[in-house]
């Protein structure tokens, strides 16, 4: 599998949200973030899917495999508009 490309994106989700008040009656925030490594074939999906429950989503410019690397198990949530949303992708073995 040398030829192989990293092609999957980053995907950074995140939301700020209010928690409650502190002593003085001022805002406290929490921030979330998640991030994800999406292959490109589902990728708009992902994305827009992500958008519908965050206030930020980004998308990398650069290819990055993430901690999984290249041949990391590749799962796509079922939620998506994807003909292949709910499969799992095995991890495969590097050459």
């Amino acid at each position: 599998m040398a030829d192989e490309v990293v092609t999957k994106r980053r995907v950074t989700m995140r939301s700020t949200v209010i928690v409650g008040t502190d002593k003085d009656g001022k805002n406290l925030y929490q921030d979330h973030e998640a991030v994800d490594f999406v292959r490109p074939d589902f990728l708009d999906a992902y994305v827009e899917d992500a958008r519908t429950r965050w206030q930020l989503v980004t998308v990398s410019d650069e290819p990055d495999a993430g901690p999984g690397g290249y041949h990391g198990a590749t799962h796509i949530p079922e939620s998506l508009d994807h003909a292949l949303a709910g499969q799992t992708f095995a991890a495969t073995e590097e050459a």
